[in-house]
């Protein structure tokens, strides 16, 4: 049993109207038994100025394991009091990838 940990940072471009989710994959140099995903930190603004803030909203999908790799999604947006997702808003977020390995 050995525990391993890859830091990985996962870029959002500037978008509006939408939630962004991008998905990610790390590899680990030998099979992964167990792993779990840890927010690291993160950025988040508005591209065009300052708003009002309604919702900030950073997630991280549970990872799912195959062999030596483990995969995951990272779910971001930026919304002011408007009701629409309609200023644009990038960033990024921090991830630490622990995984039990078998050495």
């Amino acid at each position: 049993m050995a525990l391993r940990f890859i830091r990985d940072r996962v870029t959002f471009d500037s978008t509006k109207g939408i939630v962004q989710n991008e998905p990610r994959t790390v590899s680990f140099p030998s099979t992964v038994r167990t792993a779990q995903i840890a927010l690291n930190g993160f950025d988040i603004r508005y591209t065009d100025g300052d708003h009002h803030i309604l919702r900030q909203l950073v997630d991280i999908s549970e990872p799912t394991i195959s062999g030596n790799s483990v995969s995951y999604r990272v779910s971001f947006l930026l919304r002011d009091g408007s009701g629409n997702i309609d200023d644009r808003y990038e960033g990024f977020v921090d991830t630490l990838v622990i995984a039990d390995t078998a050495s």
